[in-house]
């Protein structure tokens, strides 16, 4: 099917996808417990082919092929990898002989099961490699379109979809989940997953399976105020419960039909069910679309740029969005002697100082004699996204340092810069493109920079153009008509702000604008920068690139923000002004005054610093602080305060995962350190495992890894695991909790029986639980001493519990 007649029938009709599978397999007894429903298609197709005949006889318009974990990873651990291509072909193969001519046909893409990096060990390359290889397999029996679902790690969709738009033009539906929160389990929320699958040419993007309907209300409503791009949506029929020794899902078909109907009313084109949805759910929200049209949407243009969790609107209407550029070795010796040996704390600490001065976006520039641009850039990116949560722009010509560090953004970012140049449009475009990125359009060509406005306009239309031929939209290029110093051109400031004026009025572009080199070699630069930023927004500028630890362009800003109607009101600024200014920072990053070693340790376990804790924790040792001191003084608060600013939704999974693996970095020094006769001491141990028939570990994994940070002793025995060899193990090390970690509802009925077992045998061990299918209700029927959602809550339960025992164990 091609994209544009899928999006035209999406303007005239919604669609309904269909509901769940596996729950289904599951519920009619279908699916043994050690089983991956998608082995159903080679051993028993004639089930699968029978379920999807029931959804279309249900109403479905869209059948989703049985191949949502039929990727290699996912596959390797059935032993099925050998009959990868038969699995996906069978499961397109069966949906289209139950489809006929009255259903869509989609493959199904779901995610590998493992975490990219930072927060697990899966390299981008490999899982765009995976995901073409099955996409590959997918195509050979020609879907209608492919449907890629429950992705909760940003990196991972980008893989994803740039491996489908890498291998068709096919439509794609791009769905990740959230949790109650409205983020996903690594803190990207909605506006974010919305900016990044359609800078990546997703056709439709949305949510599915999550929570279930009620909080993906918010979810959806956020992403339709934003876009007028068809949206999707998949809930759960509700979280699962158990009933008599069976997994249930409360949420009625009628009750789905409500909630169906409230999501086509705020504009949201495509419809289905996820776990726990039944043919009854689908048939039910097929007749209540039947009666409604597609709700038109028609947001606001705006320019989006994003992190991981966070995502900066850049529009006219709204408050000055800046660009930060301190993170540039242009005369900074110190920089680029760190850049040099291959040494990032600086970058670090320029990044978390440009933030804290209300930059809104960072500059990543490391181009010096000497430094390995291709490396240093990509390291230098790794290590910003760990420290702040803002979107950056690469500012580099080298188009082979650009991919590489396009690979390493976690959202969406701003390329720094193509020219007008045939050479450079040939080799950046199609790297903005691939990796849905938006540009800076230098207007220079192979002549230089133009003396006149007007050939300065000329190079910007053919950067927009050149741009939209490659499928950039205009919305992602800033044009920079360019600074030159007043000390060597006087009158060349006023004939850029006369190019701003023109590519303003004749081509309505978004600019863009370097403001300090105005004044560059000459005195009293702060002044002369203010008052250039201030004619350049009269002229039509939207986005500088500032020194924001300058007071006098801070207070420019602000101004403008007043004097434009861009501060409703003039809140900010009375907030701001309406008491005595404090000193601001220097225009110069300066030499950081030596803080107490404590301090610093505590610090970089804070910030996740893992190149300076090392060294860090090697000078308090020679300085003579005990190591139980440096553990519980700095190390474990330190680790304590990550817990409190994630429940503060101030930090998200990577960054505590970071703090953990400077902990671990920590502790390994300190235990180096220590006399045979010494040892750390350990809070507990505690014995951990995914229960048998689970293949899924990340959590597991996750948790395991603040806990050892936190001071516990982790016997971590993998995953599918026997609740005998669970039993022997916590009796033998006398552990103090055993964990279970389930993410399948086929799996969640062996924890009951773990716990019953270990009660029988008289393992006097603690039993906490935890997965993605887990609730406390739950938790509480099967009688675990303990549930905790999520990973910072689980070490506080550890502790909890740990404090409350008043018995030894015993075994």
């Amino acid at each position: 099917m091609k994209r544009d007649e899928f999006l035209a029938r999406l303007q005239e009709e919604i669609l309904v996808l269909d509901g769940a599978m596996g729950t289904l397999l599951q519920s009619r007894g279908l699916l043994p417990p050690d089983q991956l429903p998608e082995a159903l298609n080679l051993h028993h197709p004639e089930v699968i082919e029978k379920i999807h005949q029931e959804y279309v006889a249900s109403g479905a318009n869209i059948i989703i092929a049985n191949t949502f974990g039929a990727n290699r990873l996912r596959l390797t651990e059935y032993h099925l990898h050998d009959r990868l291509e038969e699995v996906n072909r069978q499961g397109v193969l069966l949906a289209r002989r139950a489809a006929g001519r009255s259903s869509l046909v989609a493959g199904c893409i779901g995610p590998t099961g493992k975490f990219l990096k930072p927060i697990g060990e899966l390299e981008f390359d490999h899982a765009l490699q995976i995901f073409k290889e099955q996409i590959t397999f997918l195509l050979q029996e020609e879907p209608d379109l492919l449907v890629i679902e429950t992705m909760s790690d940003i990196r991972e969709i980008k893989a994803a979809l740039i491996a489908c738009r890498e291998l068709t033009s096919l439509p794609v539906i791009a769905n990740m989940t959230f949790a109650e929160d409205g983020r996903t389990v690594t803190g990207t929320d909605p506006l974010t997953a919305l900016t990044v699958c359609q800078a990546l040419g997703a056709d439709a993007v949305g949510a599915n399976c999550s929570t279930g309907p009620s909080d993906l209300i918010e979810v959806m409503r956020i992403m339709a105020s934003a876009t007028d791009l068809p949206l999707s949506v998949e809930p759960n029929a509700g979280m699962p419960e158990l009933v008599e020794e069976k997994v249930v899902y409360r949420l009625t078909p009628g009750q789905m039909e409500e909630y169906a109907e409230k999501f086509a009313l705020m504009g949201v084109n495509i419809i289905g069910g996820c776990c726990g949805s039944t043919p009854a759910h689908t048939r039910r929200i097929s007749e209540m679309v039947k009666r409604l049209k597609p709700i038109k949407r028609e947001p606001r243009s705006v320019l989006r740029l994003s992190s991981r969790t966070r995502t900066v609107e850049i529009d006219r209407s709204l408050p000055l969005r800046t660009i930060g550029e301190r993170i540039n070795p242009s005369g900074r010796p110190r920089l680029t002697a760190a850049l040099k040996s291959r040494q990032y704390n600086l970058v670090r600490e320029e990044a978390l100082k440009q933030m804290n001065a209300g930059a809104n976006i960072l500059d990543l520039n490391v181009g010096a004699e000497g430094v390995d641009e291709k490396k240093a850039l990509t390291e230098a990116v790794k290590v910003v996204q760990q420290a702040v949560p803002l979107p950056l722009s690469l500012d580099t010509i080298d188009a082979e340092a650009l991919e590489c560090a396009l690979k390493e953004v976690e959202g969406k970012c701003l390329i720094n810069s193509v020219t007008g140049e045939e050479e450079k449009l040939q080799r950046i475009l199609p790297l903005a493109k691939r990796y849905g990125a938006a540009i800076v359009g230098l207007t220079i060509d192979e002549k230089g920079i133009p003396e006149k406005a007007e050939d300065r306009l000329r190079i910007a239309e053919k950067i927009i153009k050149s741009a939209a031929d490659f499928g950039i939209s205009r919305d992602d290029v800033l044009i920079d008509c360019l600074t030159l110093s007043a000390a060597t051109n006087p009158e060349g400031s006023l004939e850029t702000l006369r190019a701003l004026r023109l590519v303003k009025e004749k081509l309505g572009a978004r600019t863009i604008l370097g403001i300090s080199n105005i004044s560059y070699g000459l005195p009293a630069r702060s002044v002369l920068n203010a008052t250039f930023l201030s004619m350049a927004l009269a002229a039509g500028l939207e986005l500088p690139i500032i020194n924001p630890y300058d007071p006098s362009i801070k207070q420019a800003l602000d101004a403008a923000n007043l004097l434009m109607d861009r501060d409703r009101g003039g809140v900010q600024f009375i907030q701001t002004y309406g008491v005595k200014l404090e000193e601001a920072p220097p225009a110069e990053l300066p030499i950081p005054e030596k803080k107490p070693i404590g301090e610093e340790m505590y610090h970089a376990v804070l910030t996740g610093n893992r190149e300076s804790i090392e060294g860090l924790v090697e000078e308090a040792l020679q300085s003579g602080i005990a190591p139980l001191e440096i553990t519980n003084r700095y190390l474990i608060a330190a680790v304590q305060e990550v817990g409190q600013l994630f429940e503060a939704k101030r930090y998200f999974l990577p960054q505590v995962l970071l703090s953990a693996e400077t902990m671990r970095l920590a502790f390994q020094k300190i235990k180096a350190a220590l006399s045979k006769k010494e040892s750390l001491p350990q809070k507990g141990t505690i014995v951990f495992a995914t229960v048998k028939g689970d293949i899924h570990d990340i959590g597991k994994n996750i948790v395991s890894t603040l806990l050892e940070s936190s001071g516990y002793r982790v016997i971590d025995l993998g995953k599918d695991v026997e609740r005998e060899k669970i039993i022997a193990a916590a009796r033998e090390s006398r552990a103090d909790i055993i964990a279970l970690s389930a993410l399948m509802t086929t799996t969640m009925l062996e924890m009951p029986r773990v716990i019953e077992a270990a009660h029988k045998s008289h393992c006097h061990s603690l039993i906490i639980v935890g997965g993605a299918v887990i609730t406390s209700d739950y938790a509480e029927k099967i009688k675990a001493d303990g549930y905790a959602k999520d990973a910072i809550q689980a070490v506080k339960l550890v502790e909890r519990l740990i404090k409350k025992r008043t018995k030894p164990n015993s075994v």
